[in-house]
């Protein structure tokens, strides 16, 4: 029996815990099988939880951590708000306010309280991206904003379901707030969907175990949680990591984090980031804990109960008015892709610094990533029908890679992207293409994993054009970073073509896979909003995974397999790996490679 479990007997702490996890995955399902847009049903970019009575994370499901973290404020907000003799059996409540749980307004929190004969025992938690939420931009990121109530929908939290009953009125005014009326209003009942899966779920569970039994082990699961990942920061000795970043667009911000390990805990110092930017990329405090929540989650805690346990060791240390803590009434519209991503990569970094040095845990570093664009279209679709729709292409960003092996080629997050058939069939936008770039991995003797580019252009747009939204972590020296020689991947860029010859190029039935023949001005998008018309083409290369260790020392025949593959050219298979293939062949030259990497080694050295 493992000791450190205490009170309930270690089989039953386990299946039991494991029923709550499952509770949080049917949570996920049902938000996919109900909801209606791309953000939910096909990205999956949302979040289910079970919180304690207190709003302490009980149990966080298969999902976005930042989120599981920032709907702990989210109940707690709610707790403060609605005094106790206001909270009924079987209501529902909304909060998407940024300065208060949220991380920008498109991301609405529905939160339900569960009781279990009369008593309060529990809290349910969703999120989902919303179709739109009125900001100056549809579909929420908004480049142009600079304060907050530029960026739509606010609400600190209200009642939208009462007694088991909607408030249609509540429903209607949220709704009508949007340009998307119908959409967000299923986005909404996905989410009370969802919601009332966990209610009944905990019901089953409160009427087969008993309270007393459950509340021991969700007592037991946070302890437990707690104890293991304090236990795991003691075994490293004490020291400080630092990382620093910089977001690159129409102006440049820096960010800068230092981990601090002491005895059995883990301090986030975030001292020196600079003064939050009159553009939407600021993160609130609650934002950046759940970033640096959702590293530890993925690191120390892989294997553990992912409860209220994981906060409990860490401290974040972020100074008022930067970018890490915004404060009233900046914007923030942008932030989840941008200063968001960005302290996700900042706090993964310092960790894997630190796990670099303990025997036990160098095994699992990971080459952390932070470059990530993406973008929106709005418009008439081919069925005559105004959309909002977000192209979901940061789900096929390459992974770092791993201190044993490759990353994962397109291997993205826990969201996905839609195949580009779906796309088209639904949007009016055709794809030219959507395939690895080659020489895009950061080098190493294990690669980081492959980006994929797509090229894409309006077609059977009804008005003749679209619009456009382009976001994310810009900058171009931005990119997944290469560790213990490892080399940086190539960074995530967007670039417009105007007024190309894609139309003529593909008149004779050719597909246009080579932009230089399609021709055009190109233009490289910081964060803005953009005309996107008939014969234009929009290119995009989304994040690339960093090498680990020298790639000199990457096992030849693999080099040689990924030239094979397309995925590496023979001109870096040469010149960064020092592997030669013979002509026609492609096969290795091991005498000539062994004598080119000798002397690469040699100027590498005195370089």
């Amino acid at each position: 029996m493992d000791t450190r479990i205490r009170g309930v007997d270690p089989v039953t702490f386990e299946i039991l815990s494991h029923r709550l996890h499952q509770v949080t995955r049917e949570m996920g399902i049902t938000l996919e099988r109900t909801g209606g847009t791309v953000n939910t049903t096909q990205q999956r970019d949302y979040m289910a939880s079970l919180y304690r009575p207190d709003g302490e994370i009980l149990c966080a499901g298969a999902t976005l951590g930042q989120h599981v973290a920032c709907a702990s404020c989210a109940v707690k907000s709610i707790i403060e708000r609605f005094p106790a003799d206001e909270v009924f059996e079987d209501d529902v409540f909304l909060l998407n306010d940024p300065y208060l749980a949220a991380i920008h307004q498109s991301d609405v929190y529905v939160i339900a309280p569960i009781h279990y004969r009369g008593r309060l025992v529990a809290w349910s938690a969703t999120f989902v991206h919303v179709n739109d939420v009125g900001a100056n931009s549809p579909g929420g990121d908004s480049p142009d904003a600079t304060e907050i109530f530029h960026e739509g929908l606010r609400v600190p939290g209200i009642k939208l379901v009462e007694r088991g009953r909607l408030r249609q009125d509540v429903f209607d005014t949220l709704t009508n707030m949007t340009r998307q009326p119908g959409m967000v209003g299923l986005d909404f009942k996905c989410e009370i969907a969802a919601n009332n899966v966990a209610k009944a779920r905990l019901g089953e569970m409160y009427d087969h175990y008993g309270p007393e039994l459950l509340e021991s082990v969700g007592n037991e699961m946070i302890r437990y949680t707690e104890a293991i990942l304090r236990e795991r920061i003691a075994s490293f000795e004490d020291g400080e990591w630092t990382e620093e970043l910089a977001l690159e667009a129409q102006d440049t911000w820096r960010m800068k984090v230092t981990l601090r390990k002491r005895a059995d805990r883990l301090i986030f110092d975030f001292t020196g980031t600079d003064p939050q930017a009159s553009t939407g990329v600021n993160l609130p405090l609650h934002g950046t804990a759940g970033f640096c929540f959702a590293a530890v989650l993925t690191t120390l805690v892989y294997d553990l109960p992912k409860n209220h346990g994981v906060l409990r060791p860490l401290e974040v240390i972020a100074p008022e008015g930067t970018l890490v803590n915004v404060t009233p009434p900046a914007p923030v519209s942008m932030n989840t892709t941008s200063c968001g991503f960005a302290v996700g990569f900042l706090a993964s970094s310092v960790l894997m610094q630190m796990l670099g040095t303990h025997e036990r845990w160098k095994g699992e570093i990971v080459t952390p990533n932070a470059s990530h664009r993406n973008g929106k279209h709005s418009g008439v679709n081919q069925y005559g029908r105004y959309c909002v729709f977000n192209l979901a292409h940061g789900a096929m960003d390459g992974n770092g890679a791993r201190a044993y092996r490759d990353g994962i080629d397109s291997g993205g997050t826990y969201m996905s992207c839609p195949n580009a058939e779906w796309f088209e069939m639904n949007f009016p936008v055709l794809y030219l293409f959507r395939r690895h770039a080659e020489d895009s991995a950061g080098p190493g003797r294990f690669r980081g994993g492959l980006a994929v580019e797509t090229a894409h252009t309006p077609h059977d747009a009804p008005e003749g054009r679209l619009g456009g939204v382009a976001y994310g972590v810009a900058g171009l020296r931005n990119s997944g970073h290469g560790m213990y020689g490892g080399y940086p991947g190539a960074p995530s860029v967007i670039v417009l073509r105007e007024g190309t010859r894609v139309r003529e190029v593909m008149a004779g039935d050719r597909n246009a896979v080579d932009l230089d023949e399609v021709g055009g001005q190109e233009r490289v998008l910081p964060y803005c909003n953009f005309d996107f018309n008939e014969g234009d083409v929009l290119y995009m290369r989304v994040a690339s995974g960093g090498g680990y260790g020298d790639p000199l020392t990457r096992e030849p025949g693999l080099v040689q397999a990924d030239v094979k593959d397309g995925v590496v050219s023979e001109d870096a298979a040469r010149g960064i790996y020092g592997v030669v293939l013979e002509p026609g062949t492609r096969q290795v030259d091991p005498e000539a490679t062994d004598a080119l990497r000798r002397r690469l080694a040699g100027e590498r050295a005195g370089a």
